[in-house]
């Protein structure tokens, strides 16, 4: 999958990287790279970028982290210990009641919501682990992590 690559040496360069981690054991984070909204001519705009392409943009690109992979933490949890490494990590909203999910959607679409980063939707995750798993296990699919337009 060409946009599922290991670009660790490559991004390193990138000012909201940090240059080095407290962990002596590998550590796997899933994130995308994205056009700073100051530099970008384009940011409204959704593109997928072939990764080889990507060197003369450098200045202009910065790395959101989401996910760390192979560990047993829920997604909040996940999205705190990155934010302790330094990592940038998205606006979150959490919430109880999925009558809240047509009024994040509605202020998304009105740009009220995750104005910072480009989007074209809305990504609506279980954050239980437990029950992420439980999940994982009668399907093939992830049905945890949903997205809407």
């Amino acid at each position: 999958n060409k946009y599922s690559q290991d670009i660790t040496d490559r991004v390193k360069s990138l000012k909201n990287i940090p240059k080095s981690l407290p962990i002596k054991k590998r550590i796997e984070i899933c994130g995308v790279l994205f056009e700073d909204k100051n530099t970008s001519i384009n940011y409204n705009e959704t593109e997928y970028m072939d990764i080889k392409n990507f060197i003369p943009y450098i200045k202009k690109l910065r790395f959101c982290a989401f996910q760390i992979f192979h560990c047993n933490i829920n997604h909040f949890q996940s999205l705190q210990e990155l934010k302790n490494l330094k990592f940038e990590i998205p606006q979150t909203q959490f919430t109880n009641f999925i009558s809240d999910i047509e009024i994040y959607h509605q202020c998304w679409k009105e740009g009220k919501l995750f104005s910072s980063y480009p989007t074209s939707g809305l990504v609506l995750k279980i954050n239980s682990r437990k029950l992420q798993k439980n999940l994982e296990k009668n399907n093939l699919s992830i049905p945890w992590a949903y997205t809407i337009n």
